[in-house]
């Protein structure tokens, strides 16, 4: 039988012996606001709630096929029942290893209806990375599918259902299973990266979810609005695309799995009528850039995941002026949002996009060193607190200890607040402004990383005696470089990406990796951060060597690479991604070439054909192939073998 985690005793997770204080005005009212929701009630319930009420309204959307409320309760009722007769009773953890897809939407419901909690497994996970996930979740019971059964290993014990696979006997039962979870119980578990060496799993209660998305302040909730699910589910975005949609009566629509472009996503919010999305910053300066007016019929995008620029935002607002634009942030261990700041067309706009103020439910603190608060205008560091606060980690006492402490501003006994790292201030006008972190986290394509767990991977590696993981700005895109003092005997940077990619997930795979004789030390005798940060990189390639560019298709492709990679020589034979190339780079990429060629091109072809002279050869002969891209099944084949192909090079999770 899978694993049980107890209900935790709220008062043995957190630093005991902190004295209650208290907040000045205008803090105190600036901190938070509370507002009624159904704070006692579980995720699962109230999708049935829902469901009762609106049993004919859409409420899944995949390609052209369309699944009712009243439907989609009853295919999880199914698997829900399922699962109870595998032994899942309140809080065991089920791993779904699942694509982005109508049956990964019913089970996750399946499994909080349960009384479970779900742990979101990227199938393009490295074998590595999902056996370690499998390991710390105690090896749980995992759902997936035949075509993706072969991303698990088949030696270790967790037992395996197939959701596309009938032959264990049919489960004809729909009705709503007995209630058994309740606000306080683990609801999903989410593992970001982690200082020590190891990603750490998040654990997030039904409440958590519940104060996200109802009697929430900082957008529109209702069966009038059309989510967007784009995010990867296992990024904490995903929380806020699936259960605001399905526990407010919304449709949900699902990107296709696998990179989309941004035609591709432009499409989707035009077809479907999306009135509410959510992109990264990253994701969303480049859509500003190519494509200003792609979005302007969207009545709300929440953006964030790192800081907006001013200038993208202006920009957006001029050619989106029915749009709200929400500044969203929050670490995953206060389920998605903290705080969120709304801009409109007209609006003055400071040289610094604030966060903005607490949402519904949450408070928010900027405390000194003492962990007393710091006037309005000077600098301190951001604690959460309220009902978005996560249960702690997986595993890990000490870190939960460190981070998640009591409450002292709260004015009932045991609540907690979450240490997010992050150094703000108040504005004049009681919004946050956030100023960057305390300590050397990163964030890279929306994705939280500590430079740590990417060092401590590398160094697994016999022949790296040193190994430090900075991130640099190129050309307006934060990359990571890895700079590795080898033995003797190896490795080279390219074989030292191949283990990093059998290691780590996509988005964590350094741009560079820069060998050198040894790392320089500041006077404290540590490694100098700061001087690798600042330090030029040596050219990547022999453009000579490489094979010079001669057709006019390759020196257009070799142009193209040359500009948004920001590099100065581009051979026949130089990989995009070794480069410094990322997904979103990839994606700037193909929106231009789309331009020049006047023509589609799908995106999955610049990961497959990643050189110059491979992808100018594929597009000379692609008509020849049009029969086969027509076909979403086999296309969809091919962009998983091209993902699988590539999980070494730079990816992001959500473009």
């Amino acid at each position: 039988m899978p694993p049980i985690i107890s209900s935790p005793d709220r008062s043995a997770d957190v630093a005991p012996g902190m004295p209650v204080r208290f907040l000045p005005e205008p803090l105190r009212s600036w901190s938070g606001t509370s507002s009624e929701y159904p704070r006692g009630t579980s995720v699962a319930t109230l999708f049935e709630e829902i469901a009762n009420e609106h049993p004919d309204a859409v409420a899944l959307v995949q390609d052209d096929v369309e699944l009712a409320y009243k439907e989609f309760n009853k295919h999880a009722n199914r698997l829900a029942h399922r699962l109870r007769l595998a032994g899942v009773v309140t809080e065991t953890m089920v791993a779904c290893c699942l694509d982005r897809s109508i049956e990964m939407i019913v089970a996750f419901l399946a499994v909080l209806k349960a009384g479970g909690a779900y742990v979101p497994l990227d199938p393009m996970y490295p074998q590595a990375r999902l056996d370690m996930i499998l390991e710390d979740t105690g090896k749980p019971l995992i759902l997936t599918t035949k075509s993706l059964a072969s991303s698990l290993r088949s030696d270790h014990s967790a037992r395996i259902i197939l959701l596309d696979d009938d032959s264990e006997g049919s489960f004809a039962n729909e009705t709503n299973p007995q209630r058994t979870a309740g606000p306080t119980n683990l609801a999903y578990v989410m593992y970001t990266s982690g200082s020590t060496g190891r990603p750490k799993g998040v654990m997030i209660e039904h409440r958590g979810i519940v104060r996200l998305v109802r009697g929430a302040n900082y957008c529109h909730f209702g069966p009038g609005e059309t989510f967007l699910h784009f995010a990867p589910p296992s990024f904490d975005a995903s929380t806020f695309e699936i259960w605001g949609a399905l526990l407010n009566g919304s449709r949900l629509v699902l990107m296709p799995q696998g990179s989309s472009s941004l035609e591709d996503l432009v499409r989707a919010v035009r077809k479907h009528g999306v009135t509410t999305l959510w992109l990264t910053a990253g994701l969303f300066h480049l859509m500003v850039e190519e494509h200003p007016d792609g979005l302007r019929t969207v009545r709300q995008l929440l953006a964030g995941g790192d800081v907006l620029s001013p200038r993208h935002v202006r920009r957006f607002l001029e050619h989106s002026p029915e749009t709200v634009l929400i500044n969203g942030y929050g670490p995953t261990e206060n389920t998605t949002f903290t705080c969120c700041h709304s801009l409109r067309a007209g609006n003055s706009l400071p040289d610094s996009i604030p966060i903005g103020k607490p949402i519904f439910n949450t408070r928010v603190y900027i405390l000194d060193e003492d962990m007393r608060p710091v006037a309005p205008g000077d600098v301190g560091e951001l604690y959460a607190a309220g009902d978005g606060v996560a249960r702690g980690y997986l595993n890990d006492p000490n870190t939960t200890t460190s981070k998640f402490l009591t409450d002292p501003f709260a004015k009932e006994p045991n609540q907690r607040m979450y240490r997010t790292g992050d150094l703000a201030r108040w504005r004049s006008d009681g919004t946050i402004e956030f100023l960057g972190r305390l300590d050397s986290q990163v964030k890279v394509l929306g994705y939280r990383i500590e430079p740590a767990e990417i060092e401590s991977a590398l160094q697994r590696h016999g022949h790296v005696k040193q190994a430090c993981v900075v991130a640099r700005t190129e050309n307006g895109s934060k990359r990571l470089v890895a700079y590795f003092v080898p033995a003797e005997s190896g490795p080279t940077p390219e074989q030292l990406r191949e283990f990093a990619a059998s290691h780590l997930p996509q988005h964590m795979i350094p741009a560079f990796f820069v060998a050198l004789e040894s790392l320089p030390l500041s006077s404290h005798g540590k490694i100098d951060r700061a001087a690798l940060a600042n330090r030029e990189l040596a050219p990547k390639q022999d453009s000579t060597s490489a094979g010079i560019p001669g057709s006019e298709l390759e020196c257009t492709l070799a142009q193209l690479w040359q500009r948004v990679l920001n590099v100065q020589n581009v051979g026949l034979d130089d990989n995009f991604f070794d480069l410094g190339g990322d997904s979103l780079l990839l994606v700037a990429v193909h929106s231009n070439l789309q331009k020049v060629l006047q023509k589609e091109v799908p995106l999955t072809d610049l990961f497959e054909f990643s050189t110059v002279r491979k992808l100018a050869h594929h597009l000379r002969h692609a008509e020849s192939k049009t029969a086969i891209a027509s076909d979403s099944k086999q296309r969809a084949q091919r962009q998983r073998e091209a993902f699988t192909r590539f999980r070494g090079r730079r990816s992001g999770g959500d473009s």
